[in-house]
């Protein structure tokens, strides 16, 4: 299998996986309360970071796969938009420190830190990159699109449908979930059948660890950052045990 597990995705990405952009109008309303540069963290094909450039604000968006920044580079080119495209992860990276007016790790991002240092070291990272004031948004699944280890092993198909070729496309997902270890480790197939009636498989494995509230709280904390408020949706609702998103925001403790 690729170390990128995106790379048997990006072609598809956009068709199969995006979520809707009920997220965006949120990001945008955050980024437009500064006149700083904005990041995001993870992407992907750029739904996010495109929307954010073409409201006029100074973009730069990070993601460690090159096939998925090769599909947002190419989606920006062919809208004539200006955005930074940084192939990496942020811990790995050597950016401006306190630069950004707004820094957004978007829809389940997060849950791709392996453990407990890795999430703490990326916090720790974007709150290096914050201006003074900057405030960065964490976006996670609520309590209503936690783990479910009573489906384990299940198929699920997500996607039938035709792809850009005109090829029949199936995406099917099977999880294994461990509360214990609040882990799920997913596994995406990709069925095209083409004209000549072959069927021909790809697959995608990615492991997500989740977390829970207080869990996110205590890191941030010791992330040397203020926590401001935890959201349950994108309308800025309170959490409760329907709400399908955990957002959080929170700024450098010296704002």
């Amino acid at each position: 299998m690729p170390d990128d597990p995106y790379a048997v995705a990006a072609e598809v990405y956009d068709l199969v996986h995006a979520p809707p952009d009920d997220d965006v109008g949120l990001w945008l309303s955050f980024a437009g309360r500064t006149d700083r540069p904005v990041m995001e963290v993870g992407t992907g094909t750029g739904r996010i970071a495109l929307a954010l450039v073409r409201a006029g604000h100074e973009v730069v968006a990070i993601d460690p796969s090159p096939a998925m920044l090769a599909r947002a580079r190419q989606k920006a080119e062919d809208d004539g938009l200006e955005v930074e495209l940084i192939e990496g992860k942020v811990t790995d990276l050597s950016l401006e420190e306190g630069r950004y007016g707004f820094a957004v790790v978007p829809a389940d991002v997060f849950l791709y830190c392996v453990d407990g240092d890795e999430q703490l070291a990326t916090l720790e990272s974007l709150g290096r990159c914050l201006h003074f004031n900057g405030v960065l948004a964490v976006d996670l699944p609520g309590p209503a699109a936690w783990l479910d280890p009573s489906s384990n092993g299940q198929p699920l198909l997500v996607f039938a449908g035709d792809d850009e070729a005109g090829e029949a496309l199936e995406t099917w997902h099977v999880h294994e979930d461990d509360l214990a270890l609040q882990t799920r480790a997913l596994r995406v197939t990709y069925e095209r059948t083409g004209a000549d009636g072959l069927l021909r498989r790809t697959r995608a494995d990615h492991f997500l660890r989740y977390v829970y509230r207080f869990e996110m709280e205590y890191l941030v904390r010791l992330a040397g950052l203020q926590l401001l408020d935890v959201y349950g949706d994108y309308d800025l609702g309170p959490l409760t045990n329907d709400s399908e998103r955990m957002i959080f925001t929170a700024r450098r403790k010296d704002a």
